[in-house]
């Protein structure tokens, strides 16, 4: 017997609110101006915020690195393992938030 899988789409991840991501991760804004997000990076140990996400375009930047990206280039990075391993992940992740939404609204 074969189980469908069900995965989510590259557009669910990256549909997925950045900050909210990062504070289920446990990483807390030092800043917040207007539509940025500024964080101490979770790729190295720094005193100063160098790690940005404009909450408008859903996509960070590190300037202690010079990269940037959307979501899922974050996660791969930031988890160290390939896209379909990061969609499993998510899986995880996504459907659980499904749930606890569709609890709110029952």
């Amino acid at each position: 017997m074969k189980f469908k899988n069900n995965l989510p789409s590259v557009e669910e991840v990256k549909n997925t609110d950045m900050v909210d991501y990062l504070s289920s991760l446990g990483f807390k804004p030092a800043k917040v101006t207007s539509n940025d997000y500024w964080y101490l990076s979770p790729f190295r140990q720094e005193t100063i915020p160098s790690f940005k996400v404009n909450c408008n375009m859903n996509r960070w930047y590190d300037f202690g690195d010079g990269k940037g990206a959307n979501i899922i280039d974050f996660a791969i990075l930031y988890y160290n393992c390939s896209a379909k391993e990061l969609l499993v992940k998510f899986n995880k992740s996504l459907s659980f938030q499904r749930f606890a939404l569709m609890a709110r609204l029952l």
